[in-house]
């Protein structure tokens, strides 16, 4: 990945969780919390159902060693941040989702390279740079929402002049890098057989379902958690790829994943759009 794709990354992100903390309150999103069932059951997906899903589907189905590690790499790290991307604007909805994927990402961080060493089959040893990861999520993600929740908390009427804007900004960024990437992901997708695909796309769309039951009995809930659980942290799985598994073609796995995740999601959501708009117009 080339820096100027790595800049409009960051950009996507900073804007983006500033927009949601413009948009809401500390209160609110600790509020979120206090569904314990909802969040218990957001963890047990993404920490135990879906592993369990990519551990069996690798074991079923015949693929490469290197297809094989990198969807178990994928099934075993959650809390894609993209994801914020496609959940529902509304406050609870936003409440939720922010909560959830960071609470995701740093599960991430500190458990996912221990689960990896027990559960790939294969003998690697890598190390990831919690410091690196810690840096990035607080720059890019904790301060910004930090600041965006202390410009809401001062002044209201400007939280609202800025939310909008910054979260055009932090769209039309999502799409650049969207954009710019798609060589780059069509060439991993190229580079993998069909059935590899297959299974992949299968996972996604699989795990989207599981999302949306056990998302409680909201809607926008339910759209979150398929989204959130869907896409899976294709960042720290880029991470460990690089590092613990150089000269295969693990990285090709995860890069081409993160490319088959955006289409099934974006549907999901265009379909959620016109559904709301045609309740409120009937």
């Amino acid at each position: 990945m080339d820096m100027l794709t790595k800049t409009f990354i960051l950009i996507f992100l900073v804007t983006t969780m500033a927009a949601i903390g413009l948009k809401v309150t500390m209160v609110e999103i600790v509020s979120s919390f206090r569904d314990r069932s909802l969040m218990v059951c957001s963890l047990l997906v993404n920490i135990i159902i879906v592993p369990i899903l990519g551990l069996l589907l690798v074991k079923i189905v015949p693929m490469s060693q290197d297809a094989k590690v990198g969807i178990l790499l994928l099934a075993m790290t959650p809390g894609g941040l993209n994801a914020i991307q496609f959940t529902s604007k509304t406050k609870d909805a936003l409440c939720y989702a922010t909560s959830l994927l960071f609470i995701l990402t740093l599960l991430s961080v500190l458990f996912s390279p221990i689960i990896v060493s027990f559960m790939l089959p294969v003998d690697a040893s890598f190390t990831l740079r919690y410091e690196r990861v810690f840096i990035f999520l607080f720059l890019c993600v904790l301060l910004p929402l930090l600041a965006g929740l202390a410009v809401h908390r001062i002044s209201k009427k400007a939280a609202n002049l800025l939310s909008k804007p910054m979260a055009l900004i932090g769209t039309v960024f999502f799409v650049v890098v969207v954009v710019r990437m798609l060589a780059q992901r069509k060439e991993a997708m190229a580079a993998m057989s069909k059935t590899e695909l297959a299974v992949m796309v299968s996972f996604i769309i699989i795990t989207m379902i599981i999302g949306w039951l056990f998302g409680g009995p909201s809607r926008e809930t339910r759209r979150v958690l398929a989204t959130a659980t869907s896409m899976r942290n294709a960042a720290i799985c880029f991470i460990i790829a690089t590092n613990g598994f150089p000269n295969t073609n693990v990285i090709v796995t995860v890069v081409a994943f993160s490319g088959l995740m955006i289409f099934p999601n974006m549907l999901l959501t265009v379909y959620e759009i016109i559904k709301e708009r045609k309740s409120f117009g009937s």
